[in-house]
């Protein structure tokens, strides 16, 4: 084997992992409610390349996302041209490789639409970070007052300036994005996000919301704390997947 043919097949190798955890993810949210409908599309970067994976359009197959398995996912390149798959990819895929473009340290997206986070955006009202999950989400998410489909690179130019260096943005009546360092961080931000919306709305209920501290968002956001956010709880949504019990 050359090292031309070497590299190729290392190419494939690592495409096809990562595939097998963006379909997961899929499966994962789709079992745990998070989009209604089951409309919403997980991409990841292929690291060293300007290359991205992301979910095909299967919506006009009249499929769900509750079994989204590796061909279903396909490579577009960081301007979203499509490069590889048996379908086209969503035409919302500029939501995530803008963000790409912007955010080196942004290695997964989530363009979903979570009931009560995307209620927040109808009322105008910013999520603050609430509760012992809401602190990634500090000062708060911010809201972007556009809400068509971002199927243009201009669209997907105006949601990473909303984000900016944070972890999500609203979009007003169309749901949200979200960011995050791996595939399976950015599901379990995306599901703190819903959380933290929903503790939010309770609190409204009963007085005046009180986000935490800042010291505790600092905390929160470094060293082992940060690592643990993530790690203590992935066993609980992966065990959510379907396929784990076939």
């Amino acid at each position: 084997m050359n090292q031309l043919t070497s590299l190729h097949v290392g190419y494939e190798t690592q495409v096809l992992v990562l595939k097998k955890r963006l379909a997961k993810v899929h499966r994962i949210i789709t079992a745990g409610g998070v989009w209604p409908l089951t409309k919403g599309h997980v991409s990841c970067r292929v690291p060293g390349t300007d290359h991205v994976l992301i979910l095909g359009h299967i919506h006009s197959e009249g499929r769900n996302l509750a079994n989204t398995d590796v061909d279903d996912i396909v490579t577009v390149d960081i301007e979203g041209n499509f490069i590889e798959g048996r379908i086209e990819a969503v035409d919302e895929r500029y939501a995530h490789t803008e963000v790409y473009k912007s955010r080196p340290d942004v290695h997964a997206v989530i363009h979903a639409h979570p009931p009560i986070a995307t209620a927040f955006g109808i009322a105008g009202v910013n999520i603050l970070p609430v509760g012992n999950r809401g602190g990634i989400f500090a000062p708060h998410v911010p809201i972007l007052s556009f809400d068509k489909q971002i199927d243009t690179p201009e669209r997907g130019r105006m949601v990473a300036e909303a984000i900016g260096t944070g972890r999500a943005v609203v979009l007003k009546n169309h749901g949200v994005v979200v960011t995050s360092d791996t595939i399976e961080n950015v599901c379990i931000t995306i599901v703190a996000l819903e959380e933290t919306a929903e503790l939010h709305w309770r609190a409204a209920q009963l007085g005046k919301v009180e986000p935490i501290t800042n010291a505790e968002v600092r905390s929160v956001l470094t060293g082992a704390r940060y690592e643990e956010y993530f790690s203590h709880v992935w066993g609980h949504y992966e065990a959510l997947d379907p396929w784990n019990r076939k």
